[in-house]
């Protein structure tokens, strides 16, 4: 599982109140472009943002498709 769904669902499981955070994890990160579409494949884009912390993602917005 690429390092950036596996964060967006840590925080999203953290959050509570869904009841399927993996999909829910999975089409953001897709609608995001984090992921290929259909896929579990990190992008270009979801490996970059995959390897910043948490303060680095917030200061560097992601570039538009």
């Amino acid at each position: 599982m690429p390092r950036i769904l596996d964060r967006a669902l840590t925080r999203i499981k953290a959050r509570g109140g869904v009841d399927n955070p993996y999909a829910v994890a999975v089409s953001a990160m897709q609608k995001a472009g984090n992921l290929k579409k259909g896929t579990l494949q990190a992008t270009k884009q979801g490996t970059r943002r995959g390897a910043m912390t948490e303060a680095q993602r917030q200061r560097t917005p992601p570039r538009a498709k």
